[in-house]
């Protein structure tokens, strides 16, 4: 007998003697204990559908970690690549903005060192000390190149231009030239208003000489008699700008005789004086704070103690002494040479240097108008930076020096 027979043999024979189940519950009991049953409820239906296995947040935790994982790692990728990309560009930036302002700055400070050079080819030459005066020994290699520079107060203050004297020699073909020559190469290449003064040359007319006389010809649009003040002004111009020439005749285009509207008919040529003006020098502050050494509106003197003792008091609102407070001197002349005595031993170094040198040099500048030199006395030093004190000082050929030198 196979294995299979036998096992459903004895499966039937089991069968066979197991006990019969009978149920004598009614339908009814049957119904209610279905109803009572809580396995059959809704309520436990819905819960128990509601309810998730407890390995699912597991699952969905190690599933996330895993996610970012794998993730993470490219993200920080990224965002490090971009930050350094970023970084490079703005690095980048920087330098290049960097680039660009050094190279501002140097455009900047190239145009500030040409600007200074423009200004220091009209106005240099003031040197670590500072002078007031033009003397012999200036104009050794140099050309002096006198000229009267208007101010925005109605008021002419004299300039003397030192031009090398192989820049003059080579623009005007000479060795002296005269003062004619002079103004009509470089009067219009001084940038007046640079220096602190008003633009004012060159004149409004042609400039020429025949022999000793300086003729004006003004152009028909001049303006020069619009007031007495600015009649006043050109006359002191030229008094301050052509040295050497005796007198001036200023002339129409046609070489008649000009009309000024304050004095008429300009018939008999104005007389020049030259350095010889017979003035005394005071302290003149330009609008820049600039100080300089002029005459009082061309006020003359007859002799050259009436001018030095005027040099002693403040004469107006525009120009004030040169003598320090507290320091006096009287003055004894003879036909060459002015000696200014101090009234007590007077110590230059206790003065600030600029009030030392105007005093000193205005006097020399108000004697020199005399033709006259200077000898001082009772001056504690023997030997003040430049002058010799033990014997008269040179007498100076012009004042204010400033270096011309045009490129």
């Amino acid at each position: 007998m196979s294995n299979d027979q036998w096992n459903e043999d004895k499966m039937k024979t089991t069968l066979r003697n197991m006990p019969k189940v009978s149920d004598h519950r009614s339908k009814e009991e049957i119904l209610q204990q279905l109803k009572n049953d809580p396995r059959l409820r809704e309520e436990f239906q819905l819960e128990k559908k509601q309810k998730k296995p407890k390995w699912l947040p597991v699952l969905a935790a190690v599933a996330a970690v895993l996610l970012l994982s794998i993730l993470v790692p490219t993200f920080l990728k990224q965002s490090s690549q971009v930050s350094m990309d970023k970084a490079t560009n703005e690095s980048s930036k920087m330098d290049d903005a960097a680039l660009d302002n050094s190279a501002q700055r140097a455009q900047s400070e190239s145009a500030e060192s040409n600007m200074a050079d423009q200004a220091a080819t009209f106005s240099r030459g003031a040197p670590e000390t500072p002078h007031y005066a033009v003397y012999p020994n200036d104009v050794i290699d140099h050309q002096a190149f006198h000229i009267g520079l208007a101010t925005n107060q109605a008021t002419i203050v004299p300039v003397t231009f030192l031009i090398p004297k192989e820049q003059a020699e080579a623009d005007l073909h000479t060795e002296k030239p005269d003062a004619v020559a002079l103004y009509n190469q470089y009067a219009g290449e001084i940038d007046e208003e640079s220096l602190g003064f008003t633009s004012y040359h060159p004149y409004n007319a042609d400039v020429s000489s025949n022999g000793n006389q300086i003729l004006m010809k003004l152009s028909d649009d001049h303006s020069y008699d619009i007031g007495s003040a600015a009649l006043e002004m050109l006359n002191l111009s030229v008094q301050d700008t052509f040295y050497g020439f005796d007198e001036v005749q200023f002339l129409k285009k046609d070489d008649s005789p000009v009309t000024f509207d304050q004095v008429g008919k300009a018939g008999k040529p104005v007389k020049l004086t030259s350095a010889q003006k017979q003035q005394a020098y005071y302290r003149f502050t330009q609008e820049n704070g600039e100080e300089l050494l002029s005459s009082n509106f061309g006020k003359s003197f007859d002799t050259a103690k009436q001018a030095l003792k005027a040099m002693k008091e403040n004469p107006n609102d525009l120009y004030s002494s040169v003598i320090p407070q507290g320091i006096d001197f009287t003055v004894t002349e003879d036909k060459k040479t002015v000696l200014v005595r101090f009234a007590k031993p007077t110590d230059l170094e206790g003065l600030e240097i600029e009030d030392a040198m105007q005093m000193i040099e205005g006097i020399l500048l108000t004697a020199a108008s005399f033709d006259q030199q200077v000898e001082f006395e009772q001056l504690v030093q023997e030997q003040w930076i430049d002058f010799d004190f033990t014997k008269p000082l040179p007498k100076p050929v012009g004042a204010n020096p400033k270096f011309l030198i045009l490129q």
